[in-house]
């Protein structure tokens, strides 16, 4: 990409300055628009705020914001390809590798993982007619696989002069991982000079799985790798060249069972395949729809552990094209794309699977509980009026004064802001009137000094407006969202149980030192709690377009507290079965209050539009019930049915379904001469947690290697991780005209929407060895390209069909 904005242009930034920064490694205004303040910080030794400083610049001498389909369109025209020298391959790949985005290769030793980046840096020096981009080559070789006389060979089978491709094909040795991420930040110094179209790593994990060996290393070596992967990303969309990375054939790092053809790394680029309103839960507890994801944290499963993680999220992706759409439903459902893929569980281990290899009784992972700290929550600032009165002997000397001025009580009015009844009385009766109209009322009347005495009536009293989010306030407004209204002067409020609205009125004098008066309606058997008060009004007003984030960022008794309210207000729970329902007309914010209830380990299903009111339903059931104990109601009664519900399913919540067939299990304990802690049962084909917690217990006390270990290790952490297996229920397929959506989550490769823990994928070829000396390449992941095989040669000119 040619830049036409240089470094010294940036506002503040001398001649000095510029040099510091290209002497870290930051060329172009671009490289420094895309760095995050603590790369930059690091890098030429600066405090924070100089870094944000010089950031905003650049980014402000960029078109760095938003832009539209058709501009976005435009850009994918700059998009180039270089073939491989297959056209089958070609055809595979939508006409070639593609720039602007990272293409992975994995597969066994002798693959031609390696020859495929050898023929592609000859091929990205062949002109455009020919299939290539006239450009050069960076080779970062990390296993000591760059073979030159191979390069030669591959130029020499083309027509090509041997020495002028080798001289434009730049090698650089990396010794670890350090050096390695060094290498890719530097190769923005020689990218634009040497006209760079291709940059090739092989292979991408050796060392950094050298670097950080253990289980203890691996957070630090995952954040090593998001950070390297990001600056290739960076380098692929400001440059517009094509970056090529092999990998080994191995489970991913952070997984200890599951596909083992799985590539080192993890995934990179998105996959659009989920509908536009799918709720993506962020780490700092935001919940946002995938629509208007933008670089952001998100919770991510690490499968290893069963745990949730934080992980990166950039480069929302978006799909026109997608005819048809799978709705997966569970306790949680989702509409998405054919090929986007899910997490099974299936003989003691994980696997990935496509919606349309879905099929309903598969255990499909999703999310059990959600650990987020939260934070304290400011409010903004709202106006409260204040109101004072004048003594008779001040309002006597204001008439006067205003008289001897010649300016009439009409003209007084206009200019002050008040009417004239209510002018007289301010003057004559020691009637309140704002402080506002009083300071304006002492401007106009000249040194006549005015006795004013702060004032608190019934109608105008002495306010408090919160400057945090507190439990009691988040409790307030899940109870107007569920059942308040506004009126000309205030808030109303109903309820058939006077003693929850004489609580809502203890949060109000609580919250805002405000009296509220509660009255029995007389044409419904129901209670009224009215709140006289504009400035609260006003609040509630402004606050209702943002208190879903504000919420969802808070901590987790301000988040239950939220819930608490909304369900006294819209809720139910059964006389004879543990059953806690809620109602709602708006089914986006039963899916909201659906997400915030996994802060508690809560799960929750969800009938969309029954009736003919169309009214949504949000149900908790059985084991839930027990778990909301901690959540509870304000209703006396409603509070005694869930303890009592409580406490009789704490005995038949070990039966609970758990993703382990019952025979695979028995078979397992066998093998490892485990005491028989599961026995058949006829027609029971899944086991329940007491008899896995069984099972487990018995093959703790034995010392277990190899695969045993793996299989043991899954089902501890089944037990007690923060990943479940929920049954597909249901499976349909629609007909779409609508645009789907994905974002890339590198290393982790997954996030969580709409509970489920889905996968986001990349251009990812699996290439293996075939019959008679053939290649096999397999397109599993692509943004835009059905999966397919190419079946390739590796000979001595080069890659041929």
């Amino acid at each position: 990409m040619v830049e036409t904005i240089t470094i010294e242009d940036l506002p503040g930034i001398g001649p000095k300055g510029a040099q510091k920064l290209k002497e870290a490694g930051y060329q172009d205004v671009m490289s420094i628009a895309a760095a995050s303040a603590g790369e930059l910080m690091t890098a030429c030794e600066i405090g924070e705020a100089t870094a944000e400083k010089i950031i905003e610049a650049a980014r402000d001498k960029l078109d760095m914001g938003f832009k539209t389909g058709v501009e976005m369109l435009e850009r994918r025209k700059q998009v180039g390809r270089i073939t491989t020298s297959s056209p089958s391959l070609d055809a595979l790949l939508g006409g070639g590798m593609e720039t602007q985005a990272i293409t992975e290769g994995f597969g066994a030793f002798g693959s031609g993982k390696s020859q495929l980046g050898f023929q592609m840096a000859v091929n990205v020096q062949l002109p455009k007619e020919k299939g290539g981009l006239n450009g050069t080559c960076i080779f970062i070789d990390t296993e000591s696989t760059f073979r030159p006389e191979r390069i030669a060979q591959i130029a020499k089978a083309h027509g090509l002069d041997e020495t002028k491709v080798l001289k434009n094909v730049f090698v650089a040795k990396a010794y670890n991982s350090d050096h390695q991420v060094v290498l890719a930040d530097k190769a923005k110094e020689i990218i634009e000079e040497k006209n760079v179209k291709l940059l090739i790593v092989d292979s991408m994990m050796s060392h950094f799985r050298a670097d950080y060996s253990g289980r203890g290393e691996l957070a630090p070596r995952q954040q090593k790798l998001n950070r390297h992967l990001h600056s290739l990303q960076k380098l692929a969309d400001a440059y517009n060249l094509a970056v090529y990375m092999t990998n080994q054939v191995m489970a991913r790092p952070d997984v200890l069972f599951g596909d083992p053809t799985t590539a080192v790394g993890g995934h990179i680029l998105g996959h659009a395949c989920l509908a536009e309103d799918s709720l993506i839960q962020l780490s700092n507890g935001n919940i946002v729809e995938i629509g208007s994801m933008g670089n952001q944290k998100v919770v991510s499963a690490d499968f290893s552990s069963m745990a949730m993680k934080e992980a990166s999220a950039d480069g929302t992706f978006v799909n026109p094209d997608i005819s048809e759409v799978y709705n997966i439903k569970t306790n949680f459902q989702i509409d998405c794309s054919p090929l986007h893929r899910f997490f099974v569980a299936e003989n003691f281990g994980v696997r990935e699977v496509m919606a349309k290899d879905m099929k309903e009784g598969d255990f499909v992972a999703v999310a059990k509980k959600i650990d987020i700290e939260g934070e304290i929550r400011p409010l903004p600032f709202f106006h409260v009026k204040r109101v004072g009165t004048l003594t008779k002997e001040t309002g006597g000397e204001i008439k006067s004064a205003l008289t001897g001025a010649g300016i009439t009580r009409e003209g007084a009015c206009s200019a002050i802001g008040i009417r004239p009844r209510h002018f007289r009385r301010v003057l004559n009766g020691g009637y309140p009137a704002s402080m506002e109209v009083l300071e304006r009322l002492q401007s106009m009347s000249g040194n006549t000094v005015l006795y004013i005495s702060p004032t608190v009536t019934h109608k105008h009293r002495d306010i408090v407006m919160p400057e945090l989010l507190t439990p009691a306030l988040s409790q307030i407004f899940g109870y107007f969202l569920g059942d308040g209204n506004f009126e000309l002067y205030g808030l109303r409020f109903r309820d058939a149980r006077q003693e929850v609205l004489e609580e809502y009125r203890k949060l109000f004098k609580e919250t805002f030192n405000v009296e509220c008066s509660i009255t029995k309606m007389r044409t419904k058997n129901c209670y009224s709690l009215s709140v006289n008060s504009r400035e609260i009004a006003d609040m509630f007003r402004i606050m209702r377009l943002t208190i879903f984030e504000e919420v969802a960022k808070s901590s987790k008794n301000v988040v239950g507290a939220f819930i608490r309210g909304f369900v006294d207000a819209e809720g139910h729970i059964s006389r004879e079965r543990p059953f806690i329902t809620a109602v709602q007309k708006n089914p986006l914010i039963l899916r909201y209050i659906q997400q915030m209830l996994l802060r508690f380990g809560i799960r929750s299903t969800i009938k969309f539009n029954k009736g003919r009111k169309k009214i949504s339903i949000l149900r908790i059931i059985d084991r839930d019930v027990r778990d909301y104990r901690e959540i509870g109601f304000t209703a006396s009664d409603k509070q005694e049915k869930l303890l009592r519900h409580a406490m009789k399913y704490e005995a038949v919540f070990p039966r609970e379904q758990m993703p382990v067939a019952r025979a695979e299990l028995i078979g397992f304990l066998k093998e490892c001469a485990a005491a028989p802690a599961v026995k058949k049962k006829a027609g029971r084909k899944w086991v329940n947690r007491r008899e896995l917690e069984a099972a487990y217990a018995a093959l703790s006390a034995l010392n277990l290697d190899g695969d045993a270990e793996r299989k043991a290790s899954f089902i501890g952490h089944l037990l007690d991780g923060s990943i479940a297996f929920e049954k597909v229920r249901e499976i349909s397929v629609r007909n779409n005209s609508s645009a789907l959506y994905d974002f890339s989550v590198p290393v982790s490769g997954n996030y969580i929407a709409n509970g489920f823990i889905v996968h986001n994928s990349t251009y990812r070829m699996y290439l293996r060895k075939g019959k008679q000396g053939k290649r096999v390449a397999r397109l599993i992941d692509s943004p835009n390209l059905p999966e397919g095989e190419a079946v390739f040669s590796v000979t001595e000119t080069g890659i041929r069909d």
